[in-house]
Parts: C-alpha cells; structure tokens; sequence
C-alpha cells in the first residue's frame, strides 16, 4: 500500500474480514484503522519515505502473519540529470570508485585516466617546447484478530535490513525499524563510499578524494582535493611558477663564438643585447706561398675576388711544332725552316705539302704469297700491287678454283666429312650399335659389350656378407635368354601402444629429469636377419607420448623421453616446456621422439624409451602417460 494513497482517497480496496473493523479513506487525513474484537487489538500501516518503499503483506494470524518489508528508491533521474552513482546489489547498496571517476574529466595542461583515477600534468608536443619529466616525475625543463495474538514479521531485502520489536499490544506496539545495508565489499573490489550517518546516507568529499592519486608532473592533495602542477627539483630546472600562476620557463640566453675554416676567417663582435647585437664578419683567406711553388692566380679586389685571362696565360707555353703568343692567348702551328720542307699553309688556313719526293715501291714475295707491282706511281700511272696464293703440289686438301682458294670433301664412297650448319667441316658421330637391354658398349677392344647394372660395379662385400656363387639370385632364363632376379626386398611395420604404469602420480622439485615408469618396454628392436639373409635394412622407430598433467599455479617443468640405444647410457630428449608463471592448469599434450639408423647384414638394433619429467617449481600430477610406438624397416 505505500504507493497506493496520496492526498486524496486511497484508491485501494481494503476489507475488513471476521473479527475485524477497517475505518477511514486511506488518506494522511483519514487513514485505514483497522480494528479487531480482541481485547488487544493490532494495527500495522505502512508508511513510504521518499527514499524507502515499505510493504506490509499477510492479515496478522498466526497462520498468515504480517510482513512488513522495505525497499531502498535508487532516483533513476537525479535532479542534476546525470546518472545516479549509487548501486543495489546483492548486498547492500554501494557507490565505488569507479562510478565516481566518470564524473571527472581533464582540461588545457592535464591528462585524467577514469580507469585508475590517475590525474596528471599533459605537456604539450609543440615544437620547441621544453618543458618535460624530471627524474622525480615532477615537471622539469634543462498483529492479528478474532482473539488470537497478532504476529508481525520483518522482511529484509537486499538493499534493507527490517527489524521488528514490540508485542502488538496497545501499551507496547510492534515497532518496525528498517536500517538502509550498505555492500561492505562492492562488486569491483573497491571500498564502498557511500556511509550511513545518524542522519542519513551520505558521501563526502573526503569519501570520494581517496579515489584519485597522482601521476608524473603532478601534484594531488586528497585532504583538499587540490589537484596542482608539480615542477621537478632537479638541479638546473629552469621551470618554475609564473605571475599568474601559470608554469614559466624562461627563453635560454644564447652564446655565440666564431669558427675559422682554412679558407674562411670568421670574427664576431657585439653582446648579443638588442643594444649591442651579434656581428658576424667573414674574410676570405688567400695562400701567398701555393703547394706547387707558384703564384696564386686568385685575388682578392674591392669587388670581390677574381681571375683574368693575363694571369692565366703565363702558366702555357708552346713547344715543337706550335707557337704560343702569352699577350693574346693564341696558339698556331709553327712551320720549320728546314731546307725541303714541303709543309706550308693552305688557302683555308691549313697545314698543306705537295707530296715533295716520287716513292719507290718494290713487290716482296712469301712462301704462300706471290707478289706483283705496276705502275710507275705517278698521277696518271699509279702503283698497282697484285698477289697470287701459293699452293703446295697435292695431296693437301686445298685447291685453288677459279673464283678462289677451294677445300671438298672427298667423293670417294665411304667418306662421312661435310660441311655443317654454320658452313665448317664436319665429321657425323658414329651412331652406336643396337645393343639390348642391360648392355652397355660397342662391341670394339676400347668400348666392350658389358652388363649394365643400375647400382654400379662394386665388390659384394659392401653390401653383402654371402658367397655370390652360392646366394646369387640373377638367372638366365633358358628360353629368352633374358637375366632376371626374383624379388626379395621385404618391408615390415608394426604399431604397439602402452599405458604406462604410475608409481609416484604427484611430483615435486626434482632437481633434474626423472623416469615415470622404468619399466617401460616401449622399443623398436630388429635384427638384419629377420628380414632378409644376405641384405642390410634401413631402421625406423617413433615414440609417441600422449600425456595428461594437472598442476597448481606457477609451476614449472619439462617432459621428454630417456632413450637408451643398445642398452647404452640414457640421454633425455626435452619434448615440452612450461615456463613462465601462470595459473592452475589440466592440460593434455602429444608429442614425439624418432630414432632412425641404416644396418649392415646379421646385425640387431633396439632402441628404447622411458618417460621422463623434470620439475623445476610447484608440483605436477601425472593423470596418464600412453606411449604409441611406431616401427618401420626396410632392406637395402
């Protein structure tokens, strides 16, 4: 009934039962009084606050006695229209850290981060800016009726702890007393801030002030709540506060020297104040006395520096053959004054002669060259040289035709050399005789007709220990003729599985690799013999583990197989890890080891493994270790 009635009339329909009178409208005015013929007569109204509902159910009796139950009202629309930070929950109403940081947010020159509350200083990322973190994180820059007793019962909710006390009667009526529960241990894990005072729920600054810290740059003050910058004290920061507040670095004074290069004297002059600025001169630095041992040809004038043609002139001179002029530049040709010099210059200015002297010109034979000259080697009758080549008497192969010097091919028959494609000699191989399969040769004293095996010549002993003679299986074939060998490679591979026996299931540190079950019979074993007689076998065997661990958190270990060959020394091959920190686990793992070799005849190999775990921290339990062990061999 507590959102039944209003002002007005309550709208709800109350009726009195046997024993029972029901007066009033159910308004504050006129409420429902409900009375009872028993001498002792119990009434039980509800009464709503603005922050609690209150409910009575049940008609008093013993049978069906009043409950009486409160509900806090959690304002779904605060006044301020944001959303309401207080929560019900299983156990209470609480208000956490995290529902109050959403309400904070960052302005110019701070950075806030809602998830841990943290509140700090922002630099900005503009160029130039100077200000950043010192080594100290601060900023830095450098009832009942019908005569039977009444029974009122208190009905708690999650968010209300009802208590009733009294005894119905006139002279000590039940008084129902509801006590707002506040979650002891929020959903989060934070510390609830909503506290319950003498007057009421409250949470205060200081409550919400725990909330926040501060990160680099920053200052927080949780008595006040004062966040501030906080500038480093580093030795030689030059931030501090300004005027108005504000955080200052001042501009950095600037120092300024001059640099001389070997070509370049530089000078500087001035304080560097407004009144007396930086002058920076430079002076161009000439060599007086040059590496080669001359003069400089580079000078220095009002104008700047400079090179003319007169100076460049003197470093050329002319020799044989050519004149050179220094005043002008000029280079010619300088004619000799021998006598008989026929050189002079040409109408165009260029170096002519007339020939001077008629040439004697004289034939010169070789043993393959016969050599003629004509002509007397004037204009009209100029030298002529001609040459016959000279052909040794046959036979030699060359011959000379008419049109030049001739090499053929014999037409006798039987001749197999001719000309090729690219228009040389050329002799055709001699094709090689059909021969039939496995043979090889042609039948000449340098290439005889033999047997071809595949595998090569090589003596028997190398993969063989038989007498040839004897265990030979090659045949002839009396009706073909044809050499066959009957088959006699031989394969053979087999799979077994074991579950390993568990002594010891849980296991602590061992220090090092331990065996699981050292009885294991897990192992691929063969003998060359059981395969073939005269042959070697190629070796194969592969263990695989199929393992069921459980361990508690932070444990640390490793698995792997101790493999024994020949009934040598255990070696542990490392299959699988857990190494860094973590939680409770169970966990299956399948892993493998393999272990192969090549056997020469009448010869056994046995490979076998045991299990093997190293703990290293915390303990392990062993649920299952199955082993699958596969085994394959082959003869050569």
């Amino acid at each position: 009934m507590g959102k039944c009635c209003g002002l007005s009339p309550c709208n709800c329909r109350v009726t009195a039962g046997s024993g029972v009178t029901v007066n009033g409208n159910g308004s504050p005015a006129n409420p429902y009084v409900i009375s009872a013929d028993s001498a002792t007569p119990t009434a039980v109204q509800a009464a709503d606050t603005p922050t609690v509902d209150t409910t009575v159910s049940g008609t008093g009796t013993a049978a069906d006695p009043y409950v009486v139950s409160s509900a806090v009202i959690l304002d779904p629309v605060p006044p301020g229209g944001g959303s309401n930070l207080a929560h019900a929950g299983p156990d209470g109403i609480y208000v956490e850290c995290a529902d109050v940081r959403q309400c904070i947010s960052s302005g110019d020159g701070a950075a806030y981060d809602p998830a841990t509350g943290v509140v700090s200083a922002r630099a900005s990322t503009d160029a130039g800016n100077t200000v950043v973190f010192g080594s100290d994180g601060g900023l830095f820059s450098a009832g009942g009726g019908g005569g039977a007793p009444t029974v009122v019962q208190a009905g708690d909710t999650t968010t209300a702890d009802n208590t009733v006390t009294g005894t119905g009667a006139a002279g000590d009526p039940y008084v129902v007393t509801t006590d707002v529960i506040v979650d002891p241990a929020p959903p989060a894990g934070g510390i609830n801030l909503l506290n319950a005072g003498p007057d009421g729920l409250y949470v205060e600054c200081a409550d919400v002030r725990q909330c926040f810290s501060a990160g680099d740059g920053a200052a927080y003050d949780p008595a006040t709540g004062e966040i501030s910058a906080r500038v480093s004290g580093d030795a030689g920061n030059q931030t501090t506060f300004g005027a108005d507040g504000g955080i200052y670095t001042p501009a950095a004074a600037t120092a300024l020297v001059a640099a001389d290069t070997p070509t370049v004297d530089v000078t500087v002059t001035g304080t560097g104040t407004a009144a007396d600025p930086y002058q920076v001169a430079a002076a161009v630095i000439l060599d007086s006395t040059p590496p080669g041992g001359g003069s400089n040809l580079l000078e220095e004038g009002p104008g700047g520096l400079y090179v003319e043609c007169a100076d460049v002139r003197q470093c050329f001179s002319a020799g044989d053959g050519a004149a050179y002029d220094p005043a002008t530049g000029e280079f010619s040709a300088r004619l000799s004054t021998d006598a008989g010099n026929t050189v002079a210059f040409g109408a165009d200015g260029g170096l002519y002669s007339n020939g001077g002297t008629p040439t004697a010109l004289q034939a010169a034979d070789t043993p393959t060259l016969n050599a003629t000259v004509t002509g007397t080697g004037a204009a009209g009758d100029p030298y002529i040289v001609s040459g016959d080549v000279v052909v040794a008497p046959e036979p030699n192969g060359v011959e000379a035709a008419a049109n030049g010097l001739l090499v053929a091919p014999s037409a006798d028959t039987g001749n197999r050399l001719a000309f090729g494609a690219d228009g040389r000699l050329f002799v055709p191989p001699v094709p090689p005789p059909e021969v039939g399969c496995g043979l090889q040769g042609d039948g000449t004293a340098a290439s005889p007709l033999a047997a071809f095996p595949i595998a090569g010549s090589q003596p028997w002993t190398d993969d063989w220990n038989c007498d040839p003679v004897a265990n030979s299986t090659l045949k002839c074939d009396p009706s073909s003729g044809a050499l066959w060998t009957p088959p006699e490679h031989t394969n053979a591979a087999v799979t077994v599985q074991q579950n390993h026996p568990l002594g010891v299931p849980t296991i602590a540190v061992t220090g090092g690799f331990v065996l699981v079950d050292s009885t294991a019979w897990s192992e691929g074993a063969y003998t060359a013999d059981s395969l073939s007689a005269c042959r070697g076998i190629s070796f194969s065997t592969r263990f695989t583990g199929h393992v069921e661990l459980t361990w508690p958190a932070n444990a640390q270990f490793d698995l792997g197989y101790a493999v024994q060959i020949n009934g040598g020394a255990l070696a542990v091959r490392q299959t699988h890890s857990v190494l860094a920190n973590g939680p409770a686990r169970h966990e299956r793992y399948s892993f493998g080891i393999s272990q192969a070799t090549v056997l020469p005849p009448h010869t056994g190999y046995a490979v076998r493994v045991y299990p093997a775990i190293r703990v290293t921290a915390g303990t392990v339990t062993i649920n299952q270790w199955i082993t699958d062990t596969d085994l394959i061999a082959m003869t050569r």
